[in-house]
């Protein structure tokens, strides 16, 4: 189904330099359960501020286009934010996500400090440690991301269409950050149109398993 407009809805917009099924991760789902797409990782400063309702754009970027192939300016995922939880839930031992590939972190029971599981080598180094879940003890970055409704196609990305000049040229000449659009923004209104295509057609899903040195957005 078609998602519908929202009166208060942001849509974030970013580019993604990999793919390895980390950020975002969006594993097939085992039998009887739907599908989730997670942002547990990279991007805190949409994790931090994404609310039930946003959308989120993941664009591929000229490093993706031109190390591993995939079309340039085009729609790596699209996501319809679901809710957020914050880290300690997520990364908990009897957490429902424990077994996804960006479940990569552990909460010490006695101290509170937070520690690479060592199961992965998916952002082993201290530093990402810093950037995906902020400084202890409050870990202000560790918010995960949760949507039902999203489409990830992977190296099929979608391009984004021409007519939708605005948010090509957003996508064109966005860097390394972001960009947030409200609901009475053109882009986002563009956005709509992007979204109600995309829709129709089928998700890809990520790999099970991920175990990459180097992922960095």
């Amino acid at each position: 189904m078609s998602p519908a407009p929202h009166p208060k809805r942001r849509t974030y917009l970013y580019k993604l330099t990999s793919d390895r099924g980390g950020a975002p991760c969006a594993t097939p789902p085992e039998p009887g359960c739907e599908p989730i797409l997670t942002l547990a990782i990279c991007k805190p400063a949409i994790r931090r501020t994404a609310q039930p309702g946003d959308r989120i754009l993941g664009i591929t970027s000229h490093s993706l286009a031109n190390r591993e192939g995939y079309p340039l300016c085009a729609v790596l995922y699209a996501a319809i934010v679901q809710e957020g939880i914050e880290a300690r839930d997520y990364f908990a031992p009897a957490s429902p996500f424990a077994s996804r590939p960006d479940c990569i972190y552990e909460f010490h029971q006695q101290n509170g400090r937070a520690a690479h599981t060592g199961r992965t080598n998916l952002h082993r180094s201290p530093a990402n440690l810093l950037k995906d879940l902020g400084a202890y003890p409050y870990y202000r970055n560790g918010r995960v991301l949760l949507a039902h409704d999203f489409r990830y196609f992977g190296s099929a990305a979608v391009p984004i269409p021409p007519r939708l000049h605005l948010l090509y040229a957003a996508a064109e000449s966005l860097g390394q950050g972001h960009r947030v659009y409200t609901a009475a923004d053109p882009e986002s209104l563009e956005a709509d149109t992007l979204f109600r295509a995309l829709w129709k057609l089928p998700t890809r899903h990520t790999p099970r398993h991920v175990d990459a040195d180097a992922y960095d957005h």
